[in-house]
């Protein structure tokens, strides 16, 4: 059994298909978005982009239903997910709504003074606490 040179044919046939999968792939990737829209068209969620703060610190904008937020999280807290009113203007109508339906309400009650007079949730957990506890305050 005898072994056969490698011709010049091959190789060029070789490196001519390592430089179709090289042009290939990087096709792929500066299009990802486009060619992710094209095959996955029934999905409801997507990621539109993620930007790194820090090593532990990610931010993603993240779509659901043509409703966009905003996604925080790092290592060691719980996440946190926002709506973000950037292109949606569905939200941005809501919130103004929803701003003159309180402002409405707090002029229909009329009683600023007796809004003005109810305690704090914050103030009265912290003087129950100082009476709990005397030594916890402020003072050293």
């Amino acid at each position: 059994m005898q072994v056969q040179d490698i011709s010049l044919t091959q190789i060029v046939v070789v490196l001519l298909f390592l430089g179709a999968l090289i042009l290939l792939q990087q096709l792929l990737k500066n299009n990802k978005f486009s060619f992710q829209d094209r095959l996955n068209k029934k999905k409801r969620v997507s990621l539109i982009e993620e930007f790194a703060l820090s090593n532990s610190e990610r931010i993603r904008l993240i779509r659901v239903d043509n409703t966009e937020y905003l996604y925080f999280y790092s290592k060691g807290s719980s996440p946190t997910i926002i709506p973000h009113e950037g292109k949606n203007t569905n939200s941005v109508k809501r919130n103004i709504e929803l701003k003159k339906f309180a402002r409405d309400k707090n002029e229909d009650t009329g009683n600023e003074k007796e809004q003005k007079g109810t305690p704090n949730v914050l103030s009265a957990a912290i003087s129950n606490a100082r009476k709990m506890n005397p030594k916890l305050g402020l003072k050293r």
